[in-house]
């Protein structure tokens, strides 16, 4: 019979999982109407400009935004993937119980670095209440709600693994691979 850690972990990966996949998605999304908004500014400038004369000024400012909030909404799927850059050396070194220990002062580490920059983040979504992109005219709070979308993203990540290292379903360092 499993405990109920392991069940609620269970359940919060699963949930995980859905939003990872729906995520991709999201992405995937965003990666494609930038590449067709930087394909029809480059269209515009070399071919269409000579044939008609319209302006769409917002294209090279909507794909910057797309690609910065594509970063952010995946951040938390390359950690669930294990797609996060590492280096081993040391781990491998190591025996299980001081990979453990080692991991355990790392995630620490992570979720200290997590707070601080939801901390600032917020800051700066209140300092550019007020702003407006310059051709979009978008509002600042959703420009440069980004990154704290994506560390509260990456933080249910961190949160869901050293759940699931706690209760034993994944070894620490491991990743969880959508299947």
């Amino acid at each position: 019979m499993d405990s109920p850690g392991k069940r609620i972990y269970r359940k919060l990966n699963n949930g995980s999982a859905v939003l990872a996949k729906g995520l991709e998605a999201v992405s995937a999304l965003f990666i494609l109407i930038c590449f067709l908004t930087l394909l029809f500014q480059v269209l515009y400038r070399f071919v269409i400009v000579k044939y008609f004369s319209f302006s769409f000024p917002f294209t090279e400012e909507f794909a910057r935004y797309l690609l910065v909030w594509t970063v952010y909404i995946i951040v938390g799927v390359n950690f669930r993937e294990g797609s996060m850059v590492s280096i081993n050396y040391i781990y491998d070194k190591l025996g299980i119980r001081n990979r453990t220990i080692m991991y355990y002062i790392s995630r620490i580490l992570v979720i200290v670095f997590l707070a601080v920059v939801f901390i600032y983040s917020l800051q700066v979504i209140k300092q550019n209440a007020r702003f407006h992109s310059s051709t979009l005219r978008a509002p600042g709070w959703i420009l440069f709600s980004a990154p704290m979308i994506g560390i509260l993203l990456l933080s249910y990540e961190t949160i869901l693994e050293i759940m699931g290292v706690a209760v034993g379903e994944i070894a620490p360092f491991e990743s969880r691979t959508i299947e």
